[in-house]
């Protein structure tokens, strides 16, 4: 890849129970992360002071390895699900979901990931899902916004919402201001670089890492199914300037910073005679 396509920044999820240290993540080259919380439970649980406070030591920590919080992973699961169809349940889901905007906007972050959906989703209820979806991203894309934040919208696999491009342009449509989490190992319907190149600039950030084609893996790239060159090529055609983000599982971080230039090496060959 030529110096004008490479300043993308490398980055990996973390959560502060991984066995992997903030300090060996820089130490081998990785400059950002995006933070994940605890998911499943309710608001009651996860947004105790105690947690608020566990969570700030993970984010001091990166301070002093001095690695970015570019992004935060906002919780998942059915109690955080911002298309249930309970309209004073999900009122409720989009105030705890802002309260930890509140707190990522604190920590510095970038952007907040959502979850459009739990599963599963049963056709029948598929487009009032939808619709109940979109109306959320809305209002907390609006939100995102007053606090200096980007809202980014994942895709995601199987019955969820937001399991195709289509679905996923639904979703932002009434959203001027959000963006989207292309996740490669989520889309078993679409190649990766369709959904990039159909979605284009509205692309915001990244969950990179490969998969079998019939369910996610959550590999490194290159020992599943995705054309990475093709999935390069689109990003650089689609001016995609956020970081490089792993969302892939690994022992050691070196393993990342590797695979990381690897692909970088697939688009250089690519582009010479």
């Amino acid at each position: 890849m030529s110096e004008a396509h490479s300043p993308w920044k490398l980055g990996t999820y973390w959560y502060d129970k991984e066995s992997v240290s903030l300090m060996q993540l820089k130490e081998a080259g990785i400059a950002c992360i995006e933070l994940n919380l605890d998911n499943y439970i309710p608001p009651e649980e996860g947004l105790t002071p105690a947690m608020r406070t566990r969570y700030r030591q993970a984010v001091d920590a990166a301070g002093k390895a001095g690695i970015e919080i570019w992004s935060v992973h906002l919780p998942f699961g059915n109690p955080w699900d911002i298309s249930t169809p309970d309209d004073a349940e999900r009122l409720a889901i989009i105030e705890a979901h802002t309260r930890v905007m509140d707190w990522a906007r604190d920590w510095g972050a970038q952007v907040t990931v959502i979850h459009p959906s739990f599963e599963p989703i049963p056709d029948a209820q598929r487009e009032r899902r939808l619709k109940l979806a979109s109306a959320s991203v809305s209002e907390l894309s609006e939100r995102a916004r007053l606090r200096g934040l980007k809202l980014a919208v994942e895709d995601l696999p199987r019955s969820c919402l937001g399991r195709n491009s289509a679905e996923i342009a639904a979703l932002i449509g009434d959203a001027p201001d959000a963006v989207v989490c292309c996740d490669t190992n989520h889309l078993l319907t679409e190649k990766p670089e369709a959904f990039i190149r159909f979605l284009g600039n509205r692309i915001g950030t990244l969950h990179l890492s490969d998969y079998d084609g019939v369910d996610e893996r959550h590999w490194l790239p290159g020992r599943g199914t995705v054309n990475w060159a093709e999935v390069l090529q689109a990003l650089i055609d689609s001016g995609y300037g956020g970081p490089f983000m792993f969302e892939a599982d690994y022992k050691d971080p070196h393993e990342l910073v590797q695979c990381y230039q690897s692909l970088m090496k697939l688009v250089s060959d690519a582009r010479t005679p």
